[in-house]
């Protein structure tokens, strides 16, 4: 039976200052922050512990979820001793995950979010990458929408298109490549301890604040599709809508920490497009027709990309059609206006609750 551990003895500084536990070569330590998450947390782990051709233990780092979360973990835990519970007393995501860090005792670390599942091979072909490259510090996968709501499919569709996220490849990508970003990521511990671990300033966009720190050591990172993570999305557009502005407020609060080269053409699209539609609302007070026919364009690409990416749909679950323009405004303007907010004003994300409609 694996005993949760104490508040004490989980407080983290950085895992570079604390004392590292042996390393045990070939070994994959995953690391899953967990808030609130009784609905899918037992399949998370459990994708994780079904992983082929790799050994693997599991660090659920809970920040002391209200729901059923950690009795859930705990009987896992007591199932299979690769399962390890740990507790996060800051609550936020990279503190969960320096908590994992420190823990660690594998050669490599993997991240799986407790609303996530991956392909049984994930693990493996990350692996695979970094022994064949000792250059690469860290590998990704390709990430694919799920919902059980006809809404909540619209809006993954609109999540895996071009239109939507720019050119953010784990979204849509089909092959082998590096990348500035290592989605849902396989790494080497060392190199993931010898970063620094991840910001626990940042209460969004850590990962990337993370590949962004490692990038700067000279090292690579790769996108591998085959590689394939489930993620539960949004329900609604307005959720998205939420979600995208914290993350648009996240991504302003590491570009104002790493300046200039932590931005990205993609990432100035969304807060162009806020600004360019409220002067162009203003300009439609005096001119409607003019400001009518400069909007225009943006509709035909909403009108093409919504076309494009319903013809991809999986046929055999309703989706329902009109959230998916929906979503796609929904992530262009509350991402943009995130990130105006957090550039411009200093506004911050607020702390992830564990709920699927603000997380």
């Amino acid at each position: 039976m694996t005993t949760p551990v104490t508040p004490a003895e989980s407080t983290p500084t950085t895992p570079a200052e604390q004392s590292a536990p042996e390393t045990t070569p070939g070994l994959v330590s995953v690391i899953m922050p967990a808030l609130n998450e009784e609905a899918s947390i037992e399949g998370a782990v459990r994708s994780a512990l079904e992983q082929a051709d790799v050994d693997v233990e599991v660090l659920v780092v809970d920040g002391r979820s209200s729901d059923a979360t950690a009795a859930i973990v705990t009987r896992l835990a007591q199932e299979d001793p690769r399962v390890r519970l740990l507790d996060n007393p800051q609550v936020t995501i990279p503190a969960a995950l320096n908590v994992g860090l420190a823990a660690a005792r594998g050669e490599f670390v993997g991240r799986i979010d407790a609303h996530a599942t991956v392909s049984p091979d994930y693990l493996a072909r990350g692996v695979a990458h970094l022994r064949r490259d000792a250059a690469l510090a860290g590998v990704g996968g390709l990430r694919r929408g799920v919902s059980d709501s006809a809404t909540g499919r619209a809006v993954a569709l609109a999540l895996s298109s071009p239109f939507g996220v720019g050119d953010s490849i784990n979204h849509f990508g089909t092959s082998y490549q590096l990348t500035d970003h290592a989605s849902f990521g396989v790494y080497r511990t060392d190199v993931a301890r010898g970063v620094g671990g991840w910001d626990e300033t940042l209460l969004v966009n850590e990962d990337v604040d993370f590949d962004h720190r490692i990038l700067a050591t000279g090292a690579t990172l790769g996108f591998e599709p085959a590689m394939h993570i489930d993620w539960h999305v949004r329900r609604t557009a307005a959720e998205l809508a939420r979600q995208y502005r914290r993350y648009g407020r996240g991504k302003a609060a590491m570009a104002r920490k790493n300046g200039r080269a932590a931005i990205r053409p993609r990432h100035l699209a969304a807060p162009v497009a806020v600004v360019g539609t409220a002067g162009l609302a203003l300009l439609g007070l005096r001119f409607p027709r003019f400001a009518a026919a400069a909007y225009s364009p943006y509709v035909l690409g909403l009108g093409v990309a919504t076309a494009k990416a319903w013809s991809e749909r999986d046929r055999s679950a309703p989706t329902d059609l009109p959230t998916l323009p929906a979503s796609f405004a929904a992530m262009h303007y509350g991402w943009g206006l995130g990130f105006i907010e957090g550039y411009v004003f200093g506004r911050t994300p607020r702390t992830a609750s564990g709920d699927t409609r603000t997380r």
